[in-house]
């Protein structure tokens, strides 16, 4: 009988107690440690969720929450799903990425972690002053095909290259409107 070592438990199990991972074929936990380890790291992100500091704050809190009301019929993904945040009635599947607007060197610019995601068919981006007032400034709806192969999507804060991605942004006023309401209720 093969068996693997379970790093959790530490323990020699059956190897058919272990998922499939790309590394080595099998995960490093076994299949009821990655059960108790998966709890344990959402439990972590939904109290994460709320503290204004966390980098999930800010994408799953906010944006998400924010966008969740920008567009009729839609259906919000449980949190973690892999790929994409919402199903939209089309049927397409759209990825929410947000930035607060960060100094680099002599240019502003915000940026959008994609990390060459394929399964999206539609990211939308939304761009916050900063995190203190968490003003939106822009929201981009940019098709798969153009970013999926792409890391991130840095966008500069300039007219010049703001304009090169104006085929994509959508108007502002119902993500404005639901973050006032969400700052009056914290």
């Amino acid at each position: 009988m093969i068996t693997k070592h379970c790093t959790k438990c530490n323990q020699d199990k059956p190897i058919d107690e272990f998922e499939n991972h790309s590394r080595d074929g099998k995960q490093f936990y076994c299949k009821p440690c990655r059960i108790v380890v998966q709890r344990e790291y959402r439990a972590r992100r939904n109290r994460l969720g709320k503290n204004h500091n966390s980098s999930s704050y800010l994408g799953v809190y906010i944006a998400e929450r924010a966008l969740s009301k920008f567009f009729d019929h839609i259906e919000r993904m449980p949190y973690g799903n892999k790929g994409y945040d919402f199903l939209c009635g089309r049927g397409y599947k759209i990825d929410v990425k947000s930035s607060t607007i960060r100094n680099c060197g002599c240019n502003t610019r915000w940026m959008f972690n994609t990390k060459k995601n394929k399964t999206a068919d539609y990211f939308l981006c939304v761009a916050f002053d900063d995190r203190d007032n968490l003003d939106p400034k822009h929201v981009w709806l940019i098709p798969g095909h153009v970013v999926n192969n792409r890391g991130s999507v840095t966008i500069t804060n300039s007219i010049k290259y703001i304009a090169k991605w104006s085929e994509y942004e959508k108007p502002l006023d119902k993500v404005i409107t639901c973050c006032n309401k969400m700052k009056t209720e914290t």
